[in-house]
């Protein structure tokens, strides 16, 4: 009997450290520039025929905001906009010890080929056309209320790109 429990307790755990790598392995941090996209990752969305030495990966993220622009004169009025990061990454391939087996690719600052971001200015373009004239240069007060956000990593593999389940 002692000898059925120990291997039943074996198996049970040879399957659980199965599940567990079988589960999503991308992360990718907005702050830091940072991730990881795991091998089982590529192949659950693309195929294992994407597995490819630096891959390009993008992330880009959409938020929206409503905007209260508040003049001296104490005169109001509220805009709505969007603001958006887009980073182009040359992921680093990372391969098993002494082998050419892809495990995965890692993200960092260092790797950032392209990139574009809001313009600040544009927020304050907006109090000037919600008022409906043209910016004099006064100063104005800017508060603003985030809405909704959308963020997107897509890998671009042989096949094309195909966007990635990741936690932040």
């Amino acid at each position: 009997m002692k000898v059925w429990l120990t291997a039943v307790a074996g198996i049970a755990a040879v399957v659980l450290a199965t599940a567990s790598a079988a589960e999503a392995t991308v992360t990718f941090n907005p702050q830091t520039r940072t991730g990881f996209i795991g091998r089982g990752d590529v192949i659950a969305a693309a195929g294992k025929g994407s597995l490819v030495p630096d891959p390009l990966v993008s992330y880009e993220k959409v938020q929206s905001y409503t905007e209260t622009c508040t003049w001296q004169d104490g005169s109001s009025v509220q805009a709505t906009g969007s603001s958006f990061l887009f980073l182009l990454f040359q992921a680093e391939t990372r391969y098993a010890p002494h082998s050419t087996k892809i495990t995965g690719y890692t993200i960092s600052p260092a790797d950032i080929i392209d990139g574009e971001t809001s313009d600040p200015d544009e927020a304050r373009a907006l109090c000037w056309a919600a008022r409906g004239l043209p910016d004099d240069g006064s100063d104005v007060t800017q508060t603003f209320v985030l809405g909704s956000s959308v963020a997107t990593l897509t890998y671009f593999g042989p096949n094309g790109p195909v966007q990635l389940p990741f936690s932040p």
